[in-house]
């Protein structure tokens, strides 16, 4: 049986966060306010409108103005660099059989970016912000992914850096890898963790045998 892999992008697949944080300060210096980058870092970690809802209060700013003017600069980011390790965890894992998909809330430039890598190839399916599936920790999008595809839930992770990544998997009823080398999500159930991308093929691997494993 093969294992259906589901990638989140940012934070997993690509290091956009400190590309993201640098941003909301540069939306809130438009707005004549300051932050530190390595706090928007933290609390984009949580989700980046948390992050805009955190900073609307504190600044006394309208939260849809701020966000407004995050999005606006947010679009202007169109590259994003891997994350260390990255193509060739993915590449392990398809020489071993696995099936590659992407769930992100970005838009369409989550998909550009994977084919200007050469990696799109590698990817079955990807679900972005255009198809219109509730955001994570919904689990909408993964459901959808499976039925499209044929694939069980037990036969499928979901491979994220957020709390919300792994719960949208389990509420599909899939296990999870958790990437958190910050330890931002250290309360976080989740079946597997790693610190770096380069973990996850040994893992794959220890998987598939215990799968194929003759039971008694």
């Amino acid at each position: 049986m093969q294992l259906h892999l589901i990638w989140d992008f940012d934070g997993t697949l690509y290091d956009t966060y400190p590309q993201m944080a640098q941003t909301l300060c540069d939306a809130l210096a438009d707005l004549g306010r300051q932050a530190d980058p390595a706090e928007a870092y933290a609390l984009i970690k949580r989700t980046v409108f948390f992050a805009i809802r955190e900073y609307a209060v504190r600044y006394n700013l309208p939260a849809e103005t701020l966000q407004e003017g995050f999005f606006r600069r947010h679009m202007q980011d169109t590259v994003f660099p891997p994350m260390p390790g990255m193509m060739d965890c993915l590449r392990q894992a398809s020489r071993m059989g696995c099936r590659h998909y992407l769930f992100t809330h970005r838009g369409y430039l989550a998909k550009a970016q994977l084919a200007a890598d050469g990696l799109d190839s590698l990817f079955v399916d990807a679900v972005t912000h255009e198809d219109g599936f509730p955001d994570k920790p919904a689990p909408d999008a993964i459901l959808h992914l499976m039925k499209k595809h044929g694939f069980t839930a037990g036969d499928a992770l979901m491979v994220g850096d957020r709390d919300i990544d792994i719960l949208s998997g389990r509420a599909a009823g899939t296990r999870g890898i958790l990437m958190d080398p910050d330890g931002y999500y250290r309360e976080t159930a989740v079946d597997f963790r790693v610190q770096t991308l380069t973990e996850i093929p040994a893992l794959l691997r220890k998987l598939e045998a215990e799968r194929e494993a003759p039971r008694p």
